[in-house]
């Protein structure tokens, strides 16, 4: 599982959040000519949904 930073969504709830590849992403992630530091980065606000489990 690779994490990182999290996006401002998961940071009340954690201090890293995993790595969602966007479907547009899955095949530079296996291009060893794209730079995997630029796929990795936080969901844009809106992607999840956070919700409290009781």
């Amino acid at each position: 599982m690779l994490t990182t930073e999290p996006g401002p969504h998961i940071a009340p709830y954690h201090d890293r959040q995993i790595v969602i590849l966007d479907r547009d992403a899955c095949a530079d992630w296996l291009d060893a000519t794209v730079s995997a530091k630029s796929l990795i980065k936080p969901l844009p606000v809106g992607t999840l949904s956070v919700e409290q489990v009781d």
